[in-house]
């Protein structure tokens, strides 16, 4: 086996894995037989890293599951304010920097400081030591206060879709489903070019077509979906990222290989694949007309697709806060006492004491929305 893109042999010390759907937006599906390590490194620093930053924003908000690492954390923003939080994985939000506020009161400056955990505190306190001698550091951090607010106002951040990198990265992974399922790589080798960079193509566009599946309330997904048709000379790929980040790829309109047709389906939630009919299906000349009278802006197709997607992130993320709560809440209370030891009344009572002070910020938070 060679790589499909160098045409190097596939050895032993070249191998990688090859993530169709990439890794950062929960992607599982794989192989070692389409690429070397060093079109995967070189694909990976540029055209893949700017299609998982489009896509992070939804698998931070759904809590995908990825073969290495966790989404990174959305930077939003509070409007009133103009502060900056990150959203980590689970929507928890933190202080991208600390805050110094000072005000002047005669003869005295106070000095209020918010900062984001006990060691960035102590550093910033020990900045104002070297410039006063008199100051007291361990002093101060007696009298820090160590609290958990819940934010007052929606954060705002914003969502890109598309560009030249990733519909090159979308059109790689449309070739790679073709050879995965055994399609012959020379149907595909002109996009190449394509794919590196070092050709421009109008091969990728925006298809935000309705009806092609049923999709559940709490449902998210990818999908890909691959059509030739041998008599027809085309060769097709619908590519779906969240069913949110919505693709067509026209991998050959002088395609010579035999007919396919492949779906694959994949449930992010449950973290399986799944079977599920997908209705597309284009002859020669509406296929051909998509790329030439392309809808230039679908917005408001993209927008009811973001949604979906929206809507059922924060309920996954509001699903996870009540969960942390509510474990906190037992770990502060039943969780002093050694493991085995029968529950009485009392610790019955301090357990839902410990569930109100924690649960009820949440539910005030809650009833202001």
């Amino acid at each position: 086996m060679n790589c499909y893109v160098c045409d190097i042999e596939i050895t032993s010390v070249n191998e990688t894995d090859e993530h169709i759907i990439i890794n950062a937006a929960g992607g599982r599906l794989k192989s070692k037989e389409l690429i070397c390590s060093k079109c995967n490194s070189d694909f990976g620093e540029n055209i893949d890293s700017i299609l998982a930053k489009q896509l992070n924003n939804l698998a931070n908000m759904l809590m995908v599951k990825r073969h290495r690492g966790e989404p990174q954390s959305i930077v939003g923003e509070k409007k009133s304010t103009g502060e900056k939080y990150k959203l980590e994985v689970g929507g928890k939000p933190k202080l991208t920097k600390p805050t110094i506020d000072k005000t002047v009161d005669g003869d005295k400056t106070n000095i209020s400081i918010t900062a984001r955990n006990e060691k960035e505190l102590r550093q910033i306190l020990t900045g104002m030591a070297k410039k006063n001698p008199h100051f007291d550091v361990e002093e101060a951090m007696k009298s820090a206060q160590w609290r958990e607010e819940h934010l007052d106002e929606a954060l705002h951040f914003q969502n890109v879709i598309g560009g030249n990198e990733v519909f090159r990265a979308v059109c790689k992974c449309a070739t790679n489903f073709f050879i995965y399922k055994k399609g012959d790589a020379s149907q595909v080798k002109h996009l190449i070019p394509y794919i590196k960079g070092e050709e421009d193509k109008e091969v990728v566009w925006m298809h935000y077509q309705e009806g092609l599946y049923d999709l559940k309330p709490e449902e998210s997904s990818h999908i890909i979906h691959l059509v030739g048709k041998k008599e027809e000379e085309i060769l097709y790929c619908y590519v779906d990222y969240f069913n949110t980040y919505k693709y067509l790829v026209l991998l050959n309109d002088s395609y010579k290989g035999e007919d396919i047709e492949e779906t694959y389906f994949f449930d992010l939630i449950n973290v399986v694949p799944i079977q599920r009919q997908l209705t597309i299906d284009y002859d020669r000349e509406t296929l051909l007309n998509f790329f030439t009278n392309k809808d230039a802006k679908p917005f408001e197709k993209v927008k009811k697709s973001f949604d979906h997607s929206i809507a059922l992130g924060l309920k996954r993320q509001d699903d996870h806060q009540r969960g942390e709560l509510l474990e906190r809440a037992i770990q502060n209370s039943l969780g002093k006492y050694p493991e085995g030891e029968p529950i009485t009344e009392d610790m019955l009572n301090e357990t839902i004491e410990e569930i109100m002070k924690a649960i009820t910020p949440y539910l005030i938070k809650r009833m202001k929305k």
